[in-house]
């Protein structure tokens, strides 16, 4: 007998109280399965980029429009050197330590693949370089992989004036 039989049979032997009981039951298993596994996950989330959001929007839109003649946030005078951008990233980039794809579209362009990392900590990460090279963002993209870990990888031009 297949089993859709056999659960049928056996519903049917229940009296009318054991059935409403047991539906009331798998009701309140099912809402507050769809509650703690689906909705406060979400809310949750939700709560969080809404505090991240806007401050990684500002420092992006700071990192646009600010000069890049600027004095770094450390007070330090940006440098400007006469290398090609795509070197003096590539130091600025190992006295951090870290590993980016470098590809130089031109001695004043390039474009920057930074490793998956926290969003936030990308973002301070590009406004130091941006700041500390003398360049500007001309081209931003972010992507995630797994979107509940708050880690992106960030892809960017950046360019200096001669």
């Amino acid at each position: 007998m297949p089993i859709w039989q056999k659960l049928g049979q056996w519903w049917q032997e229940r009296s009318g109280r054991e059935r409403r009981i047991l539906v009331a039951w798998a009701a309140t298993v099912a809402v507050l399965s769809l509650w703690f596994g689906v909705c406060a996950p979400l809310f949750q989330r939700i709560a969080v980029l809404e505090k991240q959001v806007p401050e990684l929007e500002i420092l992006l839109n700071r990192m646009r429009t600010q000069s890049p003649a600027v004095k770094s946030a450390g007070g330090a005078v940006v440098r400007q050197s006469n290398e090609d951008l795509r070197s003096v990233l590539f130091g600025q980039l190992a006295e951090r330590k870290i590993t980016a794809e470098l590809r130089a579209l031109s001695p004043t362009r390039v474009e920057m693949r930074l490793p998956e990392m926290p969003m936030k900590e990308a973002l301070e990460i590009l406004d130091a370089l941006r700041q500390e090279t003398g360049s500007h963002v001309v081209v931003f993209g972010a992507r995630s992989e797994a979107p509940s870990s708050g880690s992106a990888r960030i892809v960017v031009e950046l360019e200096r004036n001669s």
